[in-house]
């Protein structure tokens, strides 16, 4: 990415260079939408870019699926969020358990997203969880319950769908004049 950037601007440096243009550049967050630039395989809901993997796979193989994606699995900002992604799941009959970034393996019982290290709020949780259930669960999972979805702690081992969270995309445009 770094180097196409830097190449562009020195083509249009040399453009410069050749006449009297003036050069604006203009960096946004997204992809406006008159565009018609697909972002497949990621689907936008609300302000993120996701990838629902339906394959089952563990927390680990998880992990590093959305890496070799240049993603991350998802770590939940809000309960917001965690709702307009329960809403996708359940509308798009979607498989009902996805592994997220969340665990507690680095320290027992603080459960921190692994992408960003924030803290996993305890709004997220469904009744009753984080259990710990036979002192084996680290892994994070995101699981619709009744129409409802919330995370769950679960073996890390376990196999289930993930979720990976694509980092905002950028569009970069330049007024020449």
């Amino acid at each position: 990415m770094f180097l196409k950037f830097t190449g562009l601007c020195a083509f249009l440096a040399i453009i410069s260079s050749s006449a009297a243009y003036k050069i604006t550049p203009n960096v946004i967050d997204g992809v406006p939408g008159f565009l018609n630039i697909t972002t497949a395989p990621f689907v936008k809901i609300g302000s993120g870019y996701y990838v629902f993997k339906s394959e089952k796979v563990n927390w680990y193989a998880a992990f590093e699926s959305c890496r070799q994606m240049d993603a991350e699995l998802i770590a939940f900002e809000n309960l917001e969020e965690l709702e307009l992604i329960s809403q996708y799941v359940t509308e798009s009959n979607l498989f009902p358990r996805y592994w997220t970034s969340g665990t507690d393996l680095a320290e027992e019982d603080k459960h921190t997203w692994f992408s960003n290290g924030q803290p996993v709020s305890s709004t997220l949780w469904l009744p009753g969880e984080p259990n710990k259930q036979d002192d084996v669960e680290h892994c994070d999972e995101f699981n619709i319950k009744n129409g409802g979805g919330g995370l769950n702690d679960r073996f890390c081992i376990r196999l289930n769908g993930y979720i990976c969270e694509a980092h905002q995309p950028k569009t970069a445009s330049f007024i020449i004049w």
